[in-house]
């Protein structure tokens, strides 16, 4: 069974906690929100757990539900389904190793008996449980940890919102470095943390299985070029997240005959230190880290791609008849052998071209001055079964009349619009080297002392993007430079010199570089004039962020490997390798319910939730979590003097507020920076960054989220499709668009893409999100308006 589930909550009885968080109105609204699973959070509170107990009773084992007396519809008008599972966050705040801790904790129990134990024996410690439901002893998170399991060995403790600074296992204020710091000899048993969570410049391309693309131009439905770095193999995945924001500051720019990067000082680049007595050992490291410092930077890849034994050519109608007659003959698919085809195709692209008659004379033609080569091709199509016909007195052409090879052939139009099919990138290293040392026998050129300098010119911008990504693919890579402009006098062929002619488009030079490494050492920068600098900038900046964490990039035609932004930062803790990440909305209030929670598809029970988590696997379907720029500690700072930092600018200042002189309060991402071992991680629960729909639909009104306009269009759009998170994540962009304001569906579009504008959270600062500028805002508005 599919279901959400959010696990922390808290009652009314919790400190700065809405007045509505009851159990009547916890259970009716989870199912407007769309989730099925709900903590009961506080039960350790005398007067919350009196109401747990009258008000709840059993459902699925370890379950529970509102008994019907208490139930309240719905905004649908109907009455929900929602289970409870009993949960309850404890704070301890205890001294061990000469410091002062503070951790957070989430328990769950399966049944209200040792609900009731837990309660008591607590109690018998000394534990004040009436001042607050969340409630703050002076036990150790080992202790603690002892007296849960002693009473029901099936409960778990999860440490709660992991990474915040003052109250969590990993705080950079009160925390441990470890998880076997914090609870000793029950390390075992904690099998789980709640979490709760840099870019290139508008230039930069991206590699997708569809071409290169722009950022702007990658959609979630795209492949996206990544490389393992375990494996070293070149693989083709899905963005998990799009980014896309408004950066001010400082830029790293690194500009060589190999290498052009512009990017955030947090960005990654995959490089690996020179020492040449070594093999090369690839991490990622920020450009801050890296600059100034030698090193070398990966330019291929291992591509595994298909074997195939033949090439399909697609059946075709031919249309035939007579002045009395005419009909469509089917022209059955053709099989041909791979390799032949491949020489064929390749030579082709190259130096081919297709004609149409007036009188249905359909041509394949091939013009080449090396008649050995002809004759090889002739040969190939023979071999097909073609009549190949070979004019050597007028410009050495061989011609083949077929339409089924012409209707094939033809999409590739004219010189400047070839491409290579996907269909052939897709194929073995093996095969693709039988396609380019055709392509190249036709449209390649070798030079340099030695001719081991290997280059191909075309005016096919498509042709000239798919050769570079052919050349990744083959274990070289390829950059382009402009060759000859449109309309450039053509000199080096001499009847054309005669005849005036000049380019018909622009001309462009790929060049093939079979060196894996490109050695970057500031000695060769200052010899070659090179730049590696930091420049000032305001605009745009784009990333994504990819399961493999390294993506094939390329700046002015100049490709490399280089990192993804935000990376699964509790991944770079090898430690957390086996420990689960769920997420929670740690909500105070009804608005605040499911903003970050868990999707399974398992039994519902406790046991089922709780294996679930242990084992991971495809049945954790995800999490959903809010952007973690939004989180109030995400990035550094002092929120008296409004100033917000980067880890690597609190570095610098060496965590004093460049304002005041005070201890700067350091964030969830250089607590990451400080704990990690390593870049990149295993496999991991995958992830979806979501807004809350009330939040979405104020930003998309420009007015406060308690106002009756957005109460009415959120009410309208549950009434209309159920629940809050099916609107955001499944609800087509149509069907969003038929009923909600033109507003409020760009805006869901756009959270779904992640193209938001973030200003990251600091020191109790919550993150600010933009989605529209004031202009686009009032744009869509008049659109609406003339519907």
């Amino acid at each position: 069974m599919r279901f959400i589930a959010d696990f922390h909550i808290h009652s009314k009885y919790s400190r700065a906690t809405s007045k509505e968080m009851i159990l009547e109105n916890i259970d009716s609204f989870a199912d407007d929100k769309g989730i099925l699973v709900m903590g009961t959070g506080d039960f350790t509170h005398p007067q919350w757990f009196n109401e747990i107990k009258t008000k709840l009773e059993p459902a699925e084992p370890g379950l529970f539900k509102l008994k019907k007396e208490y139930k309240r519809e719905t905004l649908k008008g109907t009455f929900s389904e929602t289970r409870f599972i009993l949960t309850v966050e404890i704070s301890s705040i205890y001294s061990k190793e000469g410091k002062v801790r503070r951790i957070h904790n989430l328990i769950f129990i399966p049944s209200m008996e040792s609900a009731e134990n837990l309660r008591n024996e607590l109690i018998k410690m000394g534990c004040n449980l009436n001042s607050d439901g969340r409630p703050i002893i002076g036990l150790d998170s080992e202790k603690l940890a002892e007296i849960v399991f002693n009473i029901n060995l099936e409960a778990v403790i999860i440490p709660a919102h992991a990474w915040t600074p003052w109250f969590s296992i990993f705080g950079s204020m009160s925390g441990f470095d470890s998880i076997e710091e914090c609870f000793g000899k029950y390390t075992d048993k904690i099998f789980a943390i709640e979490t709760g969570l840099s870019c290139y410049d508008k230039k930069t391309e991206l590699l997708t299985e569809n071409g290169w693309k722009k950022f702007t131009e990658v959609s979630y439905k795209d492949k996206v070029c990544t490389l393992n770095s375990k494996t070293g193999k070149i693989e083709f995945q899905k963005p998990t997240k799009i980014h896309n924001y408004s950066y001010k500051g400082k830029m790293y720019r690194l500009k060589t005959k190999r290498v052009d990067l512009l990017v955030t000082p947090n960005h990654n680049l995959l490089v690996s230190g020179c020492d040449f007595r070594k093999l090369p050992e690839f991490s990622l490291k920020t450009a801050e880290e890296s600059f100034g410092k030698s090193k070398r930077f990966k330019k291929d890849g291992n591509w595994i791609g298909k074997k195939s034994k033949y090439f399909t050519l697609p059946a075709v109608n031919i249309k035939h008849g007579s002045r009395y007659y005419s009909g469509l003959r089917i022209k059955k698919e053709k099989k041909l052998p791979i390799k032949p085809w491949l020489k064929f195709f390749g030579f082709w692209i190259a130096e081919g071209w297709t004609t149409e008659g007036k009188n249905g004379d359909y041509n394949v033609c091939i013009a080449n001055k090396n008649d050995e080569l002809l004759s090889e091709m002739k040969e190939i199509l023979e071999n097909f079964g073609y009549t190949v016909y070979w004019d050597k007195k007028i410009n050495n052409i061989v011609r083949v009349r077929n339409y089924q090879l012409f209707n094939y052939l033809k999409q590739f139009g004219k010189s400047s619009d070839k491409f290579i099919p996907l269909e052939i990138k897709s194929l073995s290293k093996e095969l693709l080297e039988i396609f380019f040392e055709y392509y190249i026998k036709g449209d390649g050129h070798r030079y340099g002392r030695n001719k081991k300098g290997l280059s191909a010119t075309t005016i096919s911008i498509k042709l000239r993007d798919d050769l570079q990504d052919l050349a990744l693919r083959l274990g070289m890579s390829a950059y382009y430079k402009l060759g000859y402009k449109k309309g450039t006098p053509i000199l080096s062929l001499p009847k054309a010199k005669a005849m005036g002619y000049r380019q018909s488009a622009d001309s462009w030079i790929i060049y093939f570089i079979r060196k894996n490494l490109h050695t970057i050492l500031p000695s060769i920068i200052k010899k070659y004039k090179y730049t590696e600098s930091w420049v000032d900038f305001n605009n745009k900046v784009y990333c994504v962020t990819i399961p493999n964490h390294v993506v094939y990039i390329r700046r002015n035609g100049i490709p490399v490997w280089c990192g993804n932004s935000d990376p699964a930062m509790n991944r770079r803790l090898s430690k957390l390798d086996n420990i689960a990440l769920i997420s929670n909305s740690d909500s105070h209030s009804l608005r605040k319910i499911g903003r970050e929670a868990n999707i399974f598809n398992t039994e519902l029970s406790y046991n089922g939730i709780i294996n679930v988590i242990k084992s991971g696997g495809p049945r954790f379907v995800s999490t959903i979590e809010f952007f973690p720029e939004e989180g109030k500690y995400h990035y550094d700072g002092h929120r008296a003097c409004e100033i917000c930092l980067s880890p690597e600018k609190t570095k610098k200042l060496k965590n004093i507020c460049p304002k005041c002189g005070e201890k700067l309060t350091i964030g969830v991402m250089n607590r990451v920076d400080e704990l990690a071992d390593r870049e990149i991680g295993k496999d991991f629960v995958p992830y979806r960054n979501l807004i809350p729909l009330g939040e979405i639909i104020a930003e998309a009104f420009d007015v406060g989220e308690n106002t009756k306009q957005v109460k009415k269009e959120y009410e309208k759009l549950i009434k209309t499709f159920g629940n809050e998170l099916k609107i955001l994540m499944e609800i087509s962009e149509s069907e969003l668009k038929s009923v909600a304001d033109p507003r409020v569906a760009e805006s869901i579009k756009r959270v779904r893409e992640g193209k938001v504008k973030i200003r990251p959270g600091y020191d109790g600062e919550y993150g600010e999100i933009k989605i529209f500028t004031d202009e686009e805002r009032e744009k869509l508005k008049n659109q609406g308006s003339l519907v």
